[in-house]
């Protein structure tokens, strides 16, 4: 038998890919981050700007197929600078953010969304 990787280890919910906008706030631009993946605990994105940890962050959403626009708080876990060369907009960042306050309709939305779409490793 062979064990996970401390990476797995780590994840505590199912992730699915995306790839929609999500927009982050307070922000100093009004340019959306991307979508990477989420899970009903959190996302993780690709934004033009770098939040410290623990920013305190207001996300807003609508999941592929469906027009009801969904806001969650959450806290960034984790912002990496993504490669070394920036694009012509700047660099990006990767972000994750843990959900801290997300509605019971927004949690089962995003259940039935995972439970579709194509699992993040």
């Amino acid at each position: 038998m062979t064990s996970p990787t401390p990476q797995s280890e780590r994840r505590r919910a199912v992730r699915a890919l995306g790839a929609f906008p999500v927009r982050l706030s307070p922000r100093p631009t009004d340019a959306p981050a991307v979508l990477r993946d989420i899970s009903e605990i959190g996302l993780a994105c690709t934004s033009f700007e770098e939040l410290p940890e623990m920013t305190q962050v207001a996300l807003d959403f609508a999941l592929p197929g469906a027009t009801e626009v969904h806001h969650v708080q959450g806290a960034v876990v984790r912002c990496e600078k993504l490669g070394h060369t920036p694009s012509r907009s700047g660099p990006k960042w990767d972000l994750a953010v843990y959900f801290t306050e997300i509605q019971p309709v927004t949690r089962a939305a995003i259940r039935n969304y995972v439970a579709k779409a194509k699992k993040a490793r």
